[in-house]
């Protein structure tokens, strides 16, 4: 396995700090717009995630012209009209239909949304609008079905099939807040790569700090990615096809859960880079605080943060200090146990 240095140590790197922006339901936000005229503020997104990014607030059903408070919306087969793939969105009581209006609205508002330089999008869970996954469909006998999409949900989907997507309700899920994460802060560095270099050499060291966080969610992921890059080094491909590829490959990759077992690989591959400074008290709490993170008693934080300390403490190769795994988002926003 290769590893080229890459472009600029990380410690005289000048450039401000990223500060991603993020699309949020603007009920999450606080803000009144719930079909009771209420809100269901998230706090993690609204005070720690807002610390740290740009919140961009969206309310399809309102900003469509509908009522605050207004009569609840549900998603219907009825087996016979198009809508999206034969769901149509109505009021649960009156019948009245707004698919038509809203899939033109929600494809206009997406559209819109492309230029708004977005790093992520946090949705309402179980919206007929913004629900991503799971979303109650009703059938003719009025029996629903967790098999659907809101509809502007699945148009922000189709425009911007790279932007990582979530529900707040499963951001409460270590795992699932970490890899959204992750997603968010690759999403920011690339498009200031893009950005600021955009060119084949400095696409290796863009490569090169990402190695591992690669290796952790995709291991063929990261291999597909590394001929992708020797491959526009020998004049195989085009510049701009190779990076538009490249950025569908990386937040593809990085959607993938990683286990316990691939995160331990990673933490020994990288200390293989100072293994033979390591002395026997730190080789034992290495042991000690490995198992207690697969026994599941500790954050993967811990293990991370201790090989870290271990990598600067011994002067390792500043390939091995520089990658992204060891700090992949900022560390006040790490979950907490579970992750």
């Amino acid at each position: 396995m290769s590893h080229p240095t890459p472009t600029a140590d990380e410690s005289t790197d000048t450039r401000e700090p990223l500060h991603p922006r993020v699309g949020v339901s603007r009920c999450l936000l606080g803000e009144n717009v719930r079909v009771n005229g209420g809100h269901c503020q998230d706090k993690w997104i609204l005070n720690a995630l807002g610390a740290e990014a740009d919140l961009v607030g969206v309310c399809p059903e309102v900003e469509l012209g509908m009522d605050t408070p207004r009569p609840p919306l549900r998603l219907v087969a009825d087996g016979v009209t198009s809508g999206v793939d034969g769901i149509r969105l109505v009021e649960s009581k009156r019948g009245t239909d707004w698919t038509e209006p809203m899939a033109a609205f929600a494809k206009a508002r997406a559209e819109a949304l492309a230029s708004e330089n977005l790093d992520g999008f946090i949705l309402k869970r179980g919206s007929p609008t913004c629900g991503v996954f799971r979303v109650k469909v009703y059938d003719h006998n009025g029996s629903p079905s967790a098999t659907g999409i809101g509809l502007f949900a699945e148009a922000l989907r189709q425009r911007l099939p790279n932007l990582p997507v979530e529900e707040e309700g499963r951001l409460n899920d270590p795992a699932l807040r970490e890899s959204f994460l992750v997603r968010v802060y690759a999403h920011a560095r690339w498009k200031r790569f893009c950005a600021e270099d955009g060119s084949s050499a400095g696409l290796v060291g863009f490569h090169a700090r990402h190695k591992m966080l690669l290796l952790a969610a995709d291991p063929t992921g990261y291999r597909h990615m590394g001929r992708l890059v020797a491959g526009h080094r020998r004049g195989h491909r085009e510049l701009a096809e190779l990076l538009e590829d490249y950025a569908s490959a990386l937040l593809a990759s990085l959607a993938r859960p990683v286990s316990p077992g691939r995160h331990v690989n990673v933490l020994q591959h990288l200390l293989g880079f100072c293994k033979s400074a390591l002395a026997s008290e730190e080789k034992r709490e290495l042991e000690r605080t490995r198992g207690l993170y697969v026994e599941g008693h500790v954050s993967r934080a811990a293990p991370v943060s201790l090989v870290r300390y271990l990598l600067l403490k011994h002067a390792a190769s500043p390939w091995a200090r520089q990658q992204l795994y060891l700090e992949p988002y900022p560390s006040r926003l790490a979950p907490a146990l579970g992750a």
